[in-house]
């Protein structure tokens, strides 16, 4: 049995999204690193030496230690068999996003953790960051009206014709659907809930045939009177030097606009929310307090037994509504 706030931690993954990650493993109080799952020889002999832990080739070389919860950070592809090995051996898992390429395989791993009473959260680091969450907060609490349509963008510049082909960039699960396009529907999501209808608009493989470069979609809800929301994504665009998500929303009197570091409300009222307002004190800070924010949660569910799948069922529906997309002929 875990001792209250000592969580003891495998990560399984070493790549770039591992850098975000692994140090605030490392620094947070109620966790211990015990090991490192990473194929690449090269990147055991530097990580094990790096974090003072060992450093191990393949998933079945932990399956026999003693652990209490495991940090996936591997390409997408991996995914669903991976994170199954270790929900049946009752392991709390915190999975990168996507949570799997296949809508069933998400559906079937989230029934699997509720099955073990364990925790499951996928990567969604933007519902964290203080900014979004008082969007949220604004858009729930109807402070300036109803929304009645929205625009979520995310813009950036990751790919070229230059660009080497990895898993990123290649196949299934590659692209930027399964990365931009993760984050800007997961978001509406978080601030609007499950949708009726999701209608893909454009997609554009600019650098390789069957990887989605940028796409376009607009997402409706029933319920709420008309309300349409756009999804605008590109992740090919030479013109920007840094990713950014951008969020606007239309109520009948107002703009609402964020771009990550502050919330400009036009129109009726006129108003401005910056990020040095907002809450935003963390234990460790490294790309942002997001990152620290989402770790706490899924600690805190743990060591607390308050086990919370809302992340989860929401990147379960993402899954979805990417497949979806993917599939679909314009």
């Amino acid at each position: 049995m875990m001792a209250k706030g000592n969580l003891t931690a495998i990560v399984v993954g070493a790549g770039r999204i591992a850098l975000s990650h692994i140090p605030h493993i490392i620094f947070h109080s109620n966790i211990e690193l015990l090991g490192i799952v990473e194929p690449n020889r090269l990147m055991r002999f530097v990580l094990s030496r790096l974090f003072k832990v060992p450093a191990y080739s393949d998933i079945k070389a932990i399956t026999h230690l003693d652990f209490d919860a495991v940090f996936i950070l591997t390409p997408p592809s991996s995914h669903y068999e991976i994170t199954k090995s270790l929900l049946k051996l009752g392991k709390h898992v915190f999975l990168e996003k996507p949570v799997t390429l296949k809508p069933e395989h998400s559906q079937e791993l989230l029934e699997l953790a509720k099955e073990n009473f364990v925790q499951f959260s996928s990567g969604y680091v933007y519902r964290y960051h203080p900014i979004y969450n008082e969007m949220r907060n604004i858009i729930s609490n109807r402070i300036y009206g109803d929304a009645i349509s929205c625009k979520i963008e995310m813009i950036g510049n990751v790919v070229n014709e230059d660009a080497p082909k990895t898993w990123r960039n290649t196949g299934r699960g590659s692209g930027c659907l399964y990365d931009y396009g993760c984050h800007a529907i997961d978001m509406h999501l978080f601030l609007f809930g499950s949708p009726s209808t999701v209608n893909c608009l454009s997609k554009e493989s600019i650098f390789q045939e069957g990887v989605v470069d940028r796409f376009t979609a607009e997402i409706f809800h029933d319920d709420k009177c008309g309300f349409k929301s756009e999804i605008i994504c590109d992740w090919a665009n030479s013109q920007v030097r840094k990713a950014g998500l951008s969020i606007e929303i239309d109520t009948p009197n107002t703009k609402i606009h964020t771009d990550g570091q502050k919330i400009t409300v036009t129109g009726g009222t006129s108003k401005v929310y910056s990020i040095k307002d907002l809450e935003t004190d963390v234990s460790f800070y490294l790309r942002g307090e997001e990152f620290q924010l989402q770790m706490d949660s899924f600690v805190f569910s743990i060591t607390e037994n308050d086990h919370n799948y809302a992340n989860i069922e929401d990147g379960v529906l993402c899954d979805s509504i990417i497949s979806d997309i993917f599939e679909a002929t314009v």
